[in-house]
């Protein structure tokens, strides 16, 4: 397996290879692709109820990991659920809240598929009402939220993070908002994760959600959710079996309180240790560590993307921006570019229309390309592929 070293960490990349395409999905370190290997070779069993030993170790060990990702978060390990993937996850979320047809979703079309799918899913089975804020609300995003978000019926769903062109929300305000309102606020952090300490003790949405092989750097295959204390009581899981019940009859069956409660199925523990060690790892590196990291990385990205000919970086004016970046061009198809710079200096960069129709529709763009940086990343890396894209860019005029 070929893998380089960045901050005394192993990842599974190439040493010749330039990858900036986390958003897309996150490369793993070594010892996570090891997690899942060595969880089959110490037994491997599955998280049911049952009484042998490999049964028994494999309850033991979800809940321990569990409770290492709810300490991460600074909150309790009955708040965290596990999924097989965000799609999955926030499908169950949206059709588990009481009276969903009497809702109206409040979201962005700068939000991927991912999650603007399964809003739509519930206006279509329910005629749930969904409400899109564009991409000029993002320069006011409070005041814009302030004037849509006015009743308890009304549901906030966001990313902290946008996958379309790097937004960086502050969550926490948007969070206050939503309780002075008494709306709920479902929050997607699968673009944060990994990037920036995110912690939920104080304040949080009502619903937290994300999946673990973004910039978690987890395996495909996994997802999770934090769920309020107080929130999780009103909701009824839409997919219920397994370990989630624990009497049933004719008629009737009895859901645990427990963490479990939106867990069908057999849980992947495998896939699960994966993501955790992940997660430690970039914790014990420091969340301010990797910021800095990525803040110079960006800040020279954007600076460099500015002067180039024949693009134009997806920008909106007053707002932050996280490790994400996506440009267009009216001379060149994204595709074609992509391949260009894969092939001459073996740079992976996301093209295309990033799984995001309604932010493309905002935009003078056929299709658009985003570059998406990570801890692994380095200066050296950042500046071939500006090198690179420049020479291919100056060929053209």
């Amino acid at each position: 397996m070929s893998s380089i070293t960045r901050f005394g960490i192993e990842f599974n990349i190439r040493s010749n290879q330039i990858y900036l395409d986390s958003a897309t999905i996150g490369k793993m370190p070594i010892s996570s692709i090891k997690a899942i290997s060595d969880y089959y070779l110490d037994g491997g069993s599955v998280p049911v109820r049952g009484m042998h030993n490999e049964i028994s170790q494999s309850n033991n060990f979800l809940e321990e990991k569990r409770g290492e990702l709810a300490n991460l978060f600074q909150v309790e390990p009955v708040q965290i659920s596990f999924f097989p993937s965000r799609e999955s996850n926030l499908t169950s979320i949206l059709y588990s809240i009481e009276d969903i047809k009497d809702r109206r979703i409040i979201t962005s079309v700068l939000e991927e598929h991912s999650v603007i799918g399964p809003a739509i899913r519930a206006n279509n089975d329910h005629g749930t009402e969904i409400d899109y804020l564009n991409v000029k609300n993002e320069t006011n995003l409070l005041e814009s939220i302030n004037q849509k978000v006015n009743s308890e019926q009304d549901i906030l769903l966001l990313s902290s993070l946008t996958s379309t062109n790097g937004v960086k929300r502050d969550w926490s305000e948007i969070a206050k908002v939503c309780k002075d309102t008494g709306a709920t606020f479902l929050l997607d952090i699968s673009y944060s994760l990994g990037h920036e300490e995110l912690n939920f003790k104080e304040i949080s949405p009502d619903v937290v959600f994300a999946s673990g092989c973004i910039g978690a750097l987890g395996p495909p295959g996994t997802a999770f959710q934090i769920t309020k204390k107080e929130f999780y009581d009103k909701m009824d899981p839409l997919i219920v079996g397994g370990n989630s019940i624990i009497t049933l009859e004719e008629e009737y069956y009895l859901l645990t309180s427990s963490g479990s409660k939106f867990e069908t199925g057999l849980v992947n523990c495998a896939n699960i240790s994966s993501m955790v060690n992940s997660l430690r790892i970039l914790s014990n590196v420091g969340f301010s560590k990797i910021q800095d990291h990525e803040s110079k990385l960006n800040n020279f990205l954007r600076k460099e993307l500015e002067n180039l000919p024949y693009i134009e970086i997806n920008s909106v004016e007053n707002v932050e921006y996280g490790p994400i970046i996506s440009f267009g061009s009216n001379k060149i198809e994204a595709h074609d570019l992509a391949i260009v710079l894969e092939d001459l200096k073996d740079i992976q960069i996301r093209s295309g229309a990033l799984c995001s129709h309604l932010f493309m529709y905002e935009l003078p763009f056929n299709d658009i390309l985003r570059v998406s940086t990570h801890l692994y990343n380095t200066e050296e890396e950042v500046k071939i592929f500006i090198e690179t894209l420049s020479s291919v860019l100056s060929e053209m005029s």
